[in-house]
């Protein structure tokens, strides 16, 4: 047997018992926001060249509500980010000239399962899955070049949180979230087109029991 195999078994082995050994808790509803500093990356290849546009660190708003149960949980959210753009020097794309191009994930609505676990009574881990919707707009700037583009796509989004509890109704998350990655655009003037976007957030939540 693998190791990948035994570290999953250990882990769905792991989660059986502490399942088993939790009390009763009741379900825990939020709502939060939160903000975060993303990278976005375009590429794409075709009959009249190939480019690329990659920009990290662009800030980012969300919203979200979910709710929390034991071990798992749901959350939806929304946010947006501003876009990112590359200049490219003459015969990209068959240019005369040179030209710009600007590519935009924004806005995004995302649908996530959570699995938690709890390391104290004031701090746990989690894991998100899930997918997120989003409109992608690829746009040139300073030229004749067509092939300016907006599509609404869904792509697979994972990441990995802590959240702090310092009382018992309020929490700040720190996570890595992967919202797209190099999901088909399939965008008809460009070719074989992909893209990507996630990053790292910070959000404070505040929850309502029931």
């Amino acid at each position: 047997m693998t190791k990948v195999a035994l570290y999953y078994y250990a882990g769905i082995a792991l989660m059986l018992f502490t399942t088993a050994t939790v009390e009763a808790q009741e379900v825990r509803v939020y709502a939060g926001l939160g903000a975060g500093a993303y990278s976005v990356k375009y590429s794409e290849e075709g009959p009249s060249g190939a480019l690329s546009v990659k920009k990290s660190a662009l800030p980012s708003g969300i919203i979200k509500v979910g709710f929390d149960y034991s071990y798992w949980g749901a959350e939806l959210r929304a946010g947006a980010m501003p876009g990112a753009s590359a200049q490219f020097p003459v015969g990209t794309k068959g240019s005369a000239r040179p030209f710009g191009v600007s590519v935009q994930a924004s806005p995004f609505v995302s649908y996530l399962a959570k699995m938690q676990y709890p390391v104290s009574k004031s701090f746990n881990i989690y894991a998100l899955l899930g997918g997120t919707a989003a409109t992608y707009s690829v746009n040139p700037t300073g030229t004749g070049v067509t092939f300016n583009s907006k599509v609404t796509k869904t792509g697979f989004t994972y990441g990995l949180g802590a959240a702090y509890r310092p009382r018992p109704l309020f929490a700040v998350e720190m996570e890595w979230i992967q919202y797209w990655s190099d999901v088909t655009l399939a965008l008809s003037t460009a070719g074989r087109s992909k893209a990507s976007f996630g990053g790292f957030g910070l959000s404070f939540s505040r929850s309502f029991d029931y």
